[in-house]
């Protein structure tokens, strides 16, 4: 079962960026290990959420705001994370 509303789409949306940006990482970056642990850890959570979108139970009695809520939440917490790791990584090289 695959949802189609418009806040299914925008989860679909947010999921492609997130595999954009790391694939791009991947080929245009120059710390390629870096890009494959973010790799590892998109794959989980989108495996995750596979699992979650393929139990028809998770969407009956409002569960659907449920599952689009966990959805939003792992690719916006890795790019976050990515971002104060960089931010950190920034101000220690400054300092130094």
């Amino acid at each position: 079962m695959i949802p189609t509303g418009s806040g299914f789409s925008m989860l679909y949306f947010v999921y492609g960026i997130v595999l954009i940006l790391i694939v791009f990482g991947l080929f245009f970056k120059s710390n390629k290990k870096e890009f494959w642990f973010h790799l590892v850890f998109y794959s989980l959570y989108a495996g995750l959420m596979i699992y979650v979108f393929s139990e028809k139970e998770n969407f009956r009695g409002g569960g659907s705001l449920v599952v689009l809520f966990y959805g939003f939440i792992f690719p916006i917490l890795h790019l976050v994370i990515y971002r104060i790791i960089k931010l950190i990584k920034y101000i220690c090289k400054k300092t130094v």
